[in-house]
Formats: C-alpha cells, sequence, structure tokens
C-alpha cells in the first residue's frame, strides 16, 4: 500500500473516532450488582406484601378503560368496516415525513439520496389509497415487524449506527389484532395498525380473516398466555415439528390438552390451525397482579438481548414492559413516554435535584415491582432499594462511560439486566438517576 493512501486511510479512521464515542464491552456484571440480586426470591424477599393483589381484575379494566381514553392503545376490536382513504393518506405521508427528517444515511454510511426517497414515497402508493377504504382484518402468521416505509433498508440517524434501523418501528406476535389498509405498488408490503401502531407489514407474514372469525378469535373465552421470555409453538403434540416462536404476554384461544401441551389455536393463511405449546411455558388465563408475579416474569427476560424497535425478535426497553404487564391482562402503550403517563404519577422531578434527593424520592415513594422509572428515550422496572439504592430491571443497549480524555466512551450492554441508577457516572450525559424525569405506578 502506498504511503499517502495509508496516511490517508490513518486519517479518515482518526477523524471518525474523534467524532464518534468507541464502543466496548460492557462488564458482565455492571457496578455495584450482586451475583443474587439476578434472582426474583432477592427481591421478592426485600418485598413487604409480595402476595397481596396489586389491584383486582375490575380495576385492571378500569386501567385499561383510562389507557383507551388517552389514545394511545385503541379499541381495536371495535374497528370498523371502512375507513376513511383521506387519514389512511396522510398518515403514510407523514409517517414518511418523519422518518426523513431522522434518517441521514444508508446501511453504508453513506447520505440518502432523493431518489431513493422518491422510490419509498412511489412504493408506498399513496395516491391509489380510494375515498372509502375497505378494511381487511387479520393477524401476523409469525413474529413480523412493523416499518415506516415499504421496505427492508436500513436507515441510520448516525453514519453507521445500524444497529438502530429508523424504519424499524416494532414488532407483533403471532396473533396480534391488525386491521389493513392499503398494499405497497410492488404488492409485497400491506400497510395496517394494531392496537398500538400503525405501519407496513411483509404481506407474506399476514393472514386476512372474515370479520366475524377474526372476532371470535379475539373473544375467545378460554386463552394461554405465555410466560417465558421465547415460547417454541409446535406443530405436533411431540414436540417435534418445530412452527415458530412468539414472545412473554402473548394469548392464544386454549382448545384443549395433551399431555405436558396445551393444545391452541393459531392463525394461518387461509383460516386457523392446531398448535402446540409447553405447559411449562404457559399460563391459564392472565395471572394474578401480584409483585411476586411480576418479578417472576420479568426475571424471565432477564439476559434476552436488546433489539430497537423490537429488531431480531428482541425487546427493546419499553416493548419489555408491554409484554410483561400484558400477563396480567394490563395492556399499555408501545411508546415508554406513553407508558408512563399510563401509569399513576407519583412523582416528577426537576432537573436541579440532587443524586441524594432522587434516591430518597424513589426508596420512599416508588413501590416495588409495579413502578416504572423513566428518563428521556428510556423506562425502567423499579425492583426496589438495597443500602438505600433504587435498582432496576431494564433493556438497555449501552451506556457512556469517561474515557479519561474528555470523551464518553459507550458500554454495549445489549441485553435486559438488573443495574442501580449509576450507570453513566462521570459522562457527558450524567447517571440514570439524574436524568430521571418521572416516577409512575400501575396501579
Amino acid at each position: 500500500m502506498k504511503p499517502t493512501l495509508c496516511l490517508c486511510i490513518a486519517l479518515v479512521i482518526s477523524c471518525f473516532f474523534s467524532l464518534h464515542a468507541v464502543n466496548l464491552a460492557a462488564p458482565a456484571r455492571l457496578p455495584n450488582t450482586l451475583p443474587g440480586m439476578n434472582t426474583p426470591g432477592f427481591w421478592i424477599n426485600l418485598h413487604p406484601n409480595p402476595d397481596s393483589l396489586v389491584i383486582a381484575n375490575q380495576q385492571i379494566a378500569e386501567f385499561n378503560e383510562r389507557v383507551h381514553k388517552q389514545g394511545t392503545v385503541t379499541r381495536i376490536v371495535q374497528h370498523a368496516k371502512t375507513y376513511s382513504g383521506s387519514a389512511i393518506r396522510k398518515e403514510i405521508r407523514e409517517s414518511l415525513r418523519k422518518l426523513k427528517s431522522v434518517a441521514k444515511y444508508d446501511s453504508s454510511g453513506f447520505g440518502i439520496s432523493e431518489a431513493l426517497w422518491d422510490s419509498l414515497l412511489q412504493n408506498a402508493n399513496v395516491e391509489e389509497v380510494p375515498p372509502s377504504v375497505q378494511v381487511r382484518f387479520g393477524f401476523p402468521a409469525k413474529l413480523t415487524n412493523q416499518r415506516l416505509a415499504p421496505s427492508e433498508l436500513n436507515l441510520n440517524s448516525d453514519s453507521l449506527d445500524v444497529e438502530f434501523d429508523q424504519l424499524q418501528n416494532s414488532g407483533y406476535d403471532m396473533g396480534t389484532p391488525t386491521v389493513f389498509y392499503h398494499d405497497s405498488a410492488d404488492g409485497l408490503w400491506v400497510y395496517g395498525a394494531c392496537s398500538t401502531s400503525s405501519g407496513w407489514y411483509r404481506k407474506s407474514d399476514v393472514c386476512f380473516l372474515y370479520r366475524t372469525d377474526w372476532l371470535n378469535y379475539i373473544r375467545a373465552e378460554s386463552k394461554v398466555v405465555v410466560t417465558k421470555a421465547k415460547a417454541d409453538i409446535w406443530r405436533d403434540a411431540e414436540a417435534r415439528n418445530l412452527l415458530t416462536f412468539c414472545r412473554i404476554g402473548t394469548a392464544f384461544p386454549l382448545l384443549g390438552e395433551s399431555g405436558a401441551y396445551y393444545q391452541i389455536q393459531i392463525p394461518k393463511m387461509d383460516g386457523f390451525s392446531i398448535a402446540y405449546l409447553a405447559k411449562e411455558d404457559a399460563h391459564k388465563g392472565y395471572l394474578p397482579y401480584t409483585a411476586r408475579n411480576v418479578y417472576k416474569l420479568a426475571f424471565v427476560t432477564l439476559g434476552t438481548g436488546y433489539g430497537w424497535g423490537d429488531s431480531y425478535g428482541d425487546f427493546d426497553c419499553s416493548s419489555l414492559l408491554k409484554h410483561v404487564f400484558s400477563c396480567f391482562g394490563i395492556f399499555l402503550p408501545r411508546n415508554g413516554l406513553q407508558q408512563a403517563k399510563a401509569a399513576a404519577l407519583l412523582y416528577e422531578f426537576s432537573p436541579g435535584d440532587s443524586t441524594a434527593f432522587r434516591d430518597s424520592v424513589i426508596v420512599n415513594l416508588a413501590l416495588p415491582a409495579i413502578t416504572f422509572l423513566r428518563l428521556s428515550g428510556h423506562i425502567m422496572l423499579y425492583l426496589g432499594a438495597y443500602n438505600g439504592k433504587p435498582y432496576v430491571l431494564h433493556d438497555i443497549w449501552g451506556y457512556r462511560c469517561p474515557d479519561g480524555t474528555g470523551k464518553d466512551d459507550i458500554l454495549v450492554v445489549n441485553k435486559t439486566v438488573v443495574s442501580d441508577l449509576s450507570l453513566g457516572e462521570g459522562s457527558k450525559r450524567n447517571t440514570l438517576l439524574q436524568r430521571l424525569t418521572t416516577v409512575s405506578a400501575v396501579r
């Protein structure tokens, strides 16, 4: 290699690392975290009333009703058979506009051309949405991504930040009630909505059903709820022929039992089918909403990978909470900010509040196992206090750490962990504790 070329490459690398924080692996055990803290029993032991009902079924229904009124979780079972075409056109255009405002680079690190944006708009096929849309009813037939544009492209806010695909809106499991409005120009995508968000689905991942059949599936009286982070769904009761997997909180109509397996109903391309779910991975009906059950369910997700917008079939911080609380029949919004607003506000911090004051507020006001601690862009489940310090369970990509030269490194965690709130200490963004905005309880 020529010396001049080597010098140019060195300068490019030097410039890159001077502008970007360096990503390093976080320690296997996070600071101030004891090994025993990674078991639900540690926190159940500290809880004053782990087996008391937080709220009963009627109060859960009232909680869900309040969330419905906030408008962040819709009553999808009440969706009409027709829908305004102009509203759909507006939604799609606004989604692409927002995407364009945050996505600046492609997955190779190059700026996005206007030609690419034009191609996305053309495939969205907005002008072909009729004045009155005939709604199609259905479900994902497997865990599927919901995208902000009809494309598999990976577009990023920061160059080469491919872990954070701005097209990825969310992920939804098999059997999530969904309505569909419009097809892409290439016929590969369909625009639709579930109860918490809207976007584009791979058409090959979803099935369409008669509305009556769709409603009967949703309203099935007897259901089983997945209680494992990721549970296998089998085609046969011998568990030899794997169909797919689904995540904690997913509910299926219960048809019967076969040995160690529940016989469940699942949607497929031309209607419904029978499948099998291990009894050890599920529970008949929603679980009682107690602190013990929250701990046990939350801790089965410990160590599962972080996935921005549910990428790779994993969770992000808010998706994790939504899925865990679904096990109790509590239906939270998808977004962390809206989840915090759905819960009962216990305290709102001011930017100047000291570390000691923040610790005191959480330890004295927050309710272990049912409280959310939120900061901008992140939300966590409060587990309880140890030696006067609050601890949380959360799905986190990484945190900042000073590198000794006045800059920050990023320590990549990339999974669900237990930690205290000192992560980020000494960094330019400060600790999780100092960045907290609200404390709110699901009750």
